[in-house]
């Protein structure tokens, strides 16, 4: 009997400990994928803008 005990006290402290985790992640992962999606947006920008250098990037060649 004490054993089904410790099993249930054990199985509720996991779903507490994961509950309380959840929440936080969640803001982290919301959090990059904002910056993420501001970087893409700022180099979709500062490509878009004319420089006097030419560009260094290498292009592909067409695929035949």
């Amino acid at each position: 009997m004490s054993s089904i005990v410790v099993l249930l006290i054990a199985a509720v402290a996991v779903v507490i400990a994961i509950g309380l985790a959840y929440l936080p992640l969640r803001l982290l992962v919301e959090h990059m994928a904002r910056n993420l999606r501001e970087l893409i947006q700022r180099q979709r920008e500062r490509r878009l803008v004319h420089r006097e250098t030419p560009d260094r990037r290498k292009v592909a060649p067409p695929a035949p």
